[in-house]
Order: structure tokens, then C-alpha cells, then sequence
């Protein structure tokens, strides 16, 4: 039996190689993701351990709760004299950090990415300590004026030593003398970070910190471990700060590193299921369809003593050797895919480090587990099918056609659909409603799947009743998808299921872009907007609002920004705001209280949020910062636009952010212009002045609203990019399905050749065949697209959405590519169709 499961398998290559593509691509997705995981994680492991390797213990300020998105607060001066003196300390320094962003002779942003931070520092000045950063040219930053910056950026910005450049922070723009280049670990940046390197004294001067450091850098002397180390300095420090061995702290760094990846692995890895169940499909046709031509071989083998298990046995063991032979295929695709993932990331704006590519076990045998379950889970019903094949069917001249689906089905599948579209609907008003989505969409898609074998039939009378008009091959081609509405079902739902996804996201988009210009428009009174250099960067400093304040014609200029705390209890995030100036250009909706009240412990709290509490005005909140701890806000004023420019729950002042959270980055400018001003002519004046910020840019209204779009229409591709991998796999299973359909009609094929029927009529025929399946497939996944999309932009009523516009241009535009793609997928069926052997299909037994 064995044997004969190893022949089946060979004698049919065609076969073979489109099942096992199909799931090798949906392995390679879920190997990419897992490589791609532990590459990244390497390589920031690799970099963190060289540049921390000199240090044995760290000393900083205890945290008020961990977060990796907020700063710890600054450590003492003092407390540097207090560790030096410590018996065991070789050598201690302090580091600080910050916002610096470095511009090239010509006055542009020496960035790598927009969503890569550029950072300030001071270099080391005990060689242990440094690591392995190392001045690589030129010599160490000494005094107020001179700089080193990291290789990469001196070499992609072709900044020679000597060369003047500036330097953006919190405050004044300043000039810079770069004296040196430094490398990490022999890597010429960071992570792919900009750096630059001051004397400690200048860094902390410029970098906001001065007497303070963030953190404390120990090296023991010979003989002392690291353990021993920190146990003397901890006796020595004040109880508000904390010492760490170097291995905890780079241990923590990389935990941190890992959890922050760990969100990028599930994303993808949802990505890689979605493909793998739209590959399970083609399994389970193909599987079906092996059953069916092998009728009369199983009844042969009933017939001369094999037993049901035997028959069941054979074909697990077929679909284990092609899930394993398919697995190991999709992990050598998977180092293609993880390099593509990556690429796809730098797209979007996300720069990862490099390493040598990480192929673990672990993802060698989670892949072949992966493939192989899916594949023998996909062929149990039509193995236990194969099990009933009587013995007396080896008699029969053809096997029996599909039976028709039951009442059964069509009863539970139309209830399930029902009931699933029901609690759908019911979550269209939004609010706690919005948790029937939970429950409705999975229902939905089981009553569509249980019920497509019922409607498949129709579906394929109705779309392909134009075809009768191409004459016989039109009219036979609608037929023979009708001929089997399992098959047919079976294969349309693997590419109904990837243009479900595909419309559903391009639905909720376009939601978001609307909303997205509804907010700006109708919730601000703004003329024109200070934003980020790119939508994606950390925000520009405080000093350009106080530029333009000064630009002739402007009326008031409010900064915002952000950040994360906890407030009663719960973490959350919260905007900061000028409170003199908030009011003039943001229509929050005040109920009660007012804006100018923040003060450095007013808060502003939304209107939902107050209820859920019970708090009014005047009433104390009680929050925490990690750098600051427990601190207790008031109400000031309690907001009812939720939904508008300000949409985080809890609203503090900018000096109260600065206070508990450090210097932080304005993340967007408000500017309203005196009267009779021309917006465009005062646009290009604030240009002007802001040109020594390339961190922030000037924008009108709709320039905003279009900038925030982008960010939107940025995501947009990468995750259709990403599911456009399962309608790949969808349209692998239409060749499949039509090349097994072409064998298994050899006969009638030939007999058509014999009464007329010439060559390019027969691939006329194929190829209808496969629109009217890629129609079914297409017009159904759109209709199921569109509900969903509509189903998931109103249960998120409650973040503002409100308008939803349909893509009717691009639902038409991907039902007519499936169209296409239905004849491109036919091509090769067709071909093999049209050279079957009239005189050996008629004598075909």
C-alpha cells in the first residue's frame, strides 16, 4: 500500500507540484515570519551586548511601574561621587540621552528613516565603559562646540571631518564643529539610529539635564563579580534609586526588544493563517477530486482485500508526505519571504538592524508541523469518504457524479448565516453593541461556507448565463461548473475568502481617511498646521512654536503632544495642550470647567470616562508617571467631543507633561491668523522661518488632512500587500482544480474532439469554466467585503467614524481582475485540454 501511495503521488506531477506550491507558500509565510523574528532579535542582542559588554552595574532611578514607551527620572550628580567611592568600582560614569537631530552641510535631516530616532548622547571617556563604541576616525568631542557623529550617517550624508553642521534639541538650533566618526560593534549605526556624540558636560547642558544623568555606568575592578558589585552599591545609593548587574539590565533591554517584535510576529503570523486556511481549500478539493478519479482503483483494492483502514492509511500517509514535502519547500521559500518582509517594512518606514539569518529548530519544526497538520486535517473528510467506496463501483463504466447538498446544510447554514448577519447588524449602532461583531462575523463566515456547495449551483447558472451566447463552449463551460457545485464552492471560496479581507480593509480605510478629514474640519479652527516632518517621525521641538508665534500675521500658534500614564489605576493615553491657547483653536466641547485651568495639576477629562468614574469638576484624579510616580490631578473641565482633534481621554497641560514626563517633542501646531491675512503668502513666510527645523513642516487644512490619509493609504498597501498572498494561493487552487478536472474528463473531452469540437473551442470552454468560478468566488467575497467593512467602521463609531464611503471603483476593479486572473489561471488547463487524444479518450476504459 505504501508502494502505491509513493506511485499515485509521482504518476500525477502536475498534481503534486500545484498542491504542494499551495502550501508551501502559505509554510513560507509562517517560516518568513519566525526567521525574520529571530534575525531582528539577534541582531538588537548583538548590538546591545557590544555596546554594553564594558558595563558590569547599572545605577538609575527606581521606576513608579514598568513602561517601555516613557523615561525613568533623572539620577543625581551626587549619587556618582557616592558610587565611585563604593570599594570594588574600577570605574563609574553617568550617560545621558536625548533628542537630537543632526542636519547635513546643506542644511537638510540627516535621518535613516522617519520613524528612526535620532538621539544625542555623550561618549564614555573609560574605554571599558564605551564598549565597543569606538571613534573610528577623527578623535572624542571636547567642549561646547564639537561633535562625533555615528559612520553611517557621515558616509550616506558625505560629512567630512572638519565640517560645520547643525544640531536641532529641545530648544535653539545649534552649530557643531564634527571631529569624529563613531561604529558600534564594527556596525556603522545603531539600529539603523542617527547619533551624536558630545562631552558629558555639553550633553547635559544641551540634552535638558544638567546636574542630572539618566543612568550610571559601572565597571568593577579585577576580582569583583557582577553580583557582588551591586550588592556594595546598592548600600550606598538612596532607597529612591536602583542598581542592576550589566547582564539584568541588557537582559531586560533584550526582553523588551522581544516583546516590542513579539506584535510584529503575531501580525504576520495572522497573515500566514489566513493564507494556510485559504490553502486548506485546495487541499481538501484536491484531495476530494483524487477520491473521485480514484474510485474505481480503491473499489479494485476493496475487491481483492484492503480493508477500510488501509484505504484511510494510504491516503493520511499521501497527505503527510506532501505536508511534510510541501513544509520543507515553504522553509527554504521562507528566507525569501523574510527578506521581502523586511524590505516591505523599510517601505512603510519601519528600519530594522541586520544580522546573518536566523534559521532556528524551533522554526524548522513549528513549519513542518504547521504544513503537515493542515494538510492531514484538510484530507480527513475526503479520505473517509474514500473509505466508503464500495467494490462493486470496480465494475462500473464511470464513477457517480456529486451528490447534491443536503436539506441539512442548506437549514443549519442559512440559521448560522442568518443569526451571524443578525448580530452584525445589531452591531452597526455601535458602542457595547459593537462586541455582537465578535460573535456575528465568525457565524457569517460559517453559514457562508456551510452554504456554498447550495448556492454554488445557481450562482453558476446565473453568472454564467451570458456565456450560452459565446454558443456550445460557453453554454457546455457553464454547465460543467454547475456539474459539481462542491468543487465548484470548494475552490471559488479560497478566492472569495482573500477578496473578503481585501474589500472589508479597503472599506474600513476608507472610513478612516474620512474621518480623518471630518475631525480636522469640523473640530479645529485652525488656518494652518505645524506638523512633523513625516507622519511617522517623534515629533518637533518645542522651539518652532515659539518661531512662528513670532512670524508677522500670526494670531496664536497651540502646541500639542502626548504621552502615557496611569490614571486611576488604569494605564491610558493622555494629550497635553497649552491651556491659554487650546480653547482659541480646538472646539473641545466643554460641558463644564475650562481649559485654562490646567495649571501643573489640572486635568481634563472626557465626558465618557468622567461618567464611568463618576468625577465633576473639582473633583481629584489620581494618576502616575514612571519617572514621578503617584501625583494627584483635579478636574478642571470635563469635554464632550471625543471624537474630535483631541481624542484621548484624559487632556493635561504641557507643563505638566514636562514636569512628570521630561522634555518631550510637540507632535502638531495649531496656527490661527490674524485677519485679512493670506493664508497662502503667511504659509511661506512661517516656511521661511522654521527653514533651520527640518523636523517640522507648515501645512495647510487639506495638506494635513492628506498627510494623515497617507499614513492611512501606507498601511493600506502593506496589509493588502500581505493578503494579496492568499489570493495567490486562491488562484493556484483554480488551476489545480481545473488541471484535476481536465484529467478527470479526458474521456469527454475526446469524445467532444470526435463529433467536431475543435482545439481552440475546447480552451475557449476551460477558460469560461474558470471566470465563471472566479466570478462566483469574486462577487461573493465583495458582497462579504462590503459588510464586513460597513460592520467594522460603524462598531468603531465610538472613535469618530461616521461617514462610510464604498470603494465602488476598486470592488469593480478586483471582481474584473479576477475575472482576468480566472483566464490566466485557465491557460494551462486549457492547453492540456486541447491536446487530449481524440482515439486514446474514446478507448479510455
Amino acid at each position: 500500500m505504501f508502494a502505491a501511495t509513493i506511485r499515485g503521488m509521482v504518476t500525477h506531477k502536475l498534481r503534486l507540484a500545484l498542491t504542494t506550491l499551495s502550501i508551501a507558500l502559505g509554510v513560507a509565510f509562517v517560516a518568513g515570519t519566525l526567521i525574520l523574528t529571530d534575525t531582528m532579535t539577534l541582531a538588537f542582542d548583538q548590538l546591545f551586548g557590544k555596546v554594553s559588554k564594558g558595563t558590569d552595574a547599572v545605577v538609575r532611578q527606581e521606576a513608579a511601574y514598568k513602561s517601555a514607551n516613557a523615561s525613568r527620572g533623572p539620577i543625581s550628580e551626587k549619587v556618582l561621587d557616592q558610587v565611585r567611592n563604593v570599594d570594588g568600582v574600577r570605574a563609574a560614569e553617568g550617560v545621558v540621552s536625548g533628542y537630537a537631530l543632526m542636519l547635513d552641510p546643506h542644511g537638510k535631516a540627516i535621518n535613516a528613516a522617519p520613524s528612526t530616532p535620532t538621539i544625542g548622547t555623550n561618549l564614555p571617556k573609560d574605554k571599558v565603559l564605551s564598549g565597543d563604541i569606538e571613534v573610528h576616525s577623527g578623535h572624542a568631542p571636547v567642549g561646547p562646540r564639537e561633535v562625533v557623529i555615528d559612520a553611517s550617517s557621515a558616509e550616506k550624508h558625505h560629512v567630512a571631518l572638519g565640517s560645520t553642521i547643525k544640531i536641532l534639541f529641545h530648544g535653539p538650533t545649534k552649530q557643531f564643529t564634527v571631529v569624529g566618526t563613531a561604529t558600534f560593534g564594527g556596525e556603522k549605526s545603531f539600529g539603523g539610529m542617527t547619533t551624536a556624540f558630545f562631552d558629558t558636560a555639553t550633553a547635559q547642558q544641551l540634552l535638558g539635564t544638567p546636574g542630572t544623568f539618566e543612568e550610571i555606568h559601572v565597571s568593577a575592578a579585577p576580582g569583583v563579580s557582577q553580583t557582588e558589585l551591586t550588592k556594595r552599591i546598592r548600600a550606598a545609593i538612596p532607597e529612591d534609586a536602583e542598581a542592576l548587574t550589566g547582564k539584568a539590565v541588557t537582559k531586560e533591554t533584550s526582553d523588551d526588544i522581544k516583546e516590542g517584535l513579539g506584535l510584529i510576529n503575531k501580525m504576520f503570523l495572522v497573515f500566514a493563517g489566513v493564507a494556510l486556511f485559504v490553502g486548506s481549500f485546495i487541499i481538501w478539493n484536491t484531495f476530494t477530486m483524487i477520491v473521485s478519479q480514484r474510485s474505481r482503483e480503491i473499489a479494485l483494492l476493496r475487491a481483492v482485500g484492503a480493508t477500510r483502514r488501509q484505504i484511510m492509511r494510504n491516503l493520511l500517509t499521501e497527505a503527510i508526505l506532501l505536508g511534510l514535502g510541501a513544509s520543507v519547500v515553504g522553509i527554504g521559500l521562507g528566507v525569501g519571504v523574510a527578506k521581502g518582509l523586511s524590505a516591505l517594512m523599510g517601505v512603510v518606514g519601519f528600519t530594522l538592524p541586520t544580522a546573518s539569518t536566523q534559521i532556528k529548530p524551533g522554526t524548522i519544526w513549528a513549519s513542518l508541523l504547521v504544513g503537515t497538520i493542515v494538510t492531514v486535517v484538510a484530507s480527513l473528510v475526503p479520505a473517509r469518504r474514500a473509505t466508503k467506496v464500495l467494490p462493486v463501483e470496480a465494475l462500473r463504466e464511470a464513477t457517480p457524479g456529486s451528490r447534491p447538498p443536503s436539506k441539512k446544510r442548506l437549514v443549519i447554514g442559512a440559521l448560522t448565516f442568518l443569526g451571524g448577519v443578525a448580530a452584525m447588524v445589531g452591531s452597526l449602532s455601535g458602542g457595547a453593541n459593537a462586541k455582537l461583531l465578535v460573535i456575528g462575523l465568525p457565524a457569517t463566515l460559517v453559514g457562508v461556507l456551510t452554504l456554498a456547495p447550495v448556492a454554488a449551483r445557481p450562482l453558476a447558472a446565473a453568472i454564467g448565463w451570458p456565456l450560452r451566447l459565446r454558443g456550445v463552449q460557453g453554454d457546455l463551460a457553464r454547465q460543467n461548473a454547475m456539474r459539481n457545485p462542491r468543487r465548484t464552492a470548494s475552490t471559488a471560496t479560497a478566492l472569495m475568502i482573500g477578496l473578503t479581507l481585501v474589500v472589508s480593509v479597503g472599506v474600513f480605510a476608507g472610513s478612516m481617511k474620512t474621518w480623518v478629514g471630518d475631525t480636522v474640519g469640523s473640530s479645529t479652527k485652525a488656518d494652518l498646521f505645524v506638523s512633523r516632518a513625516s507622519v511617522t517621525g517623534e515629533g518637533f521641538s518645542a522651539d518652532v512654536a515659539k518661531i512662528v508665534a513670532g512670524v508677522p500675521g500670526v494670531k496664536t500658534v497651540s502646541p500639542m503632544s502626548y504621552g502615557e500614564a496611569r490614571f486611576a489605576g488604569a494605564g491610558s493615553q493622555y494629550s497635553s495642550v497649552d491651556p491659554a491657547t487650546v480653547e482659541d483653536v480646538v472646539k473641545l466641547d466643554l460641558s463644564s470647567g475650562s481649559a485654562k485651568d490646567l495649571g501643573d495639576d489640572g486635568v481634563l477629562v472626557a465626558k465618557s470616562t468622567a461618567a464611568l468614574h463618576g468625577w465633576k469638576v473639582g473633583d481629584s484624579v489620581p494618576a502616575e508617571f514612571v519617572a514621578t510616580g503617584k501625583q494627584r490631578f483635579h478636574v478642571v473641565g470635563i469635554f464632550d467631543r471625543e471624537d474630535g482633534f483631541v481624542d484621548s481621554p484624559f487632556v493635561i497641560s504641557l507643563a505638566a507633561q514636562k514636569a512628570n514626563a521630561g522634555p518631550v517633542l510637540h507632535s502638531t501646531g495649531l496656527v490661527l491668523l490674524d485677519d485679512g491675512v493670506n493664508a497662502g503668502a503667511e504659509q511661506e513666510r512661517i516656511a521661511n522661518a522654521i527653514d533651520d527645523h527640518p523636523d517640522a513642516k507648515i501645512l495647510t487644512g487639506k495638506e494635513f488632512q492628506k498627510e494623515r490619509a497617507g499614513l492611512i493609504d501606507k498601511l493600506l498597501i502593506f496589509i493588502l500587500v500581505m493578503l494579496a498572498l492568499a489570493v495567490v494561493i486562491a488562484l493556484l487552487g483554480i488551476v489545480n482544480t481545473l488541471a484535476l478536472s481536465v484529467f478527470e474528463r479526458t474521456r469527454e473531452l475526446g469524445l467532444l474532439r470526435a463529433v467536431g469540437m475543435t482545439r481552440a473551442q475546447v480552451r475557449a470552454m476551460v477558460r469560461w469554466e474558470s471566470v465563471v468560478i472566479s466570478l462566483i468566488g469574486a462577487l461573493a467575497g465583495a458582497a462579504l467585503g462590503l459588510g464586513l467593512g460597513v460592520a467594522l467602521s460603524k462598531a468603531a463609531l465610538d472613535q469618530g467614524i461616521g461617514e462610510i464611503p464604498i470603494p465602488w471603483s476598486n470592488v469593480s476593479l478586483y471582481v474584473v481582475a479576477a475575472a482576468v486572473a480566472g483566464v490566466l489561471a485557465a491557460i494551462g488547463p486549457a492547453r492540456s485540454a486541447a491536446k487530449v487524444d481524440v482515439l486514446k479518450a474514446v478507448v479510455t476504459d
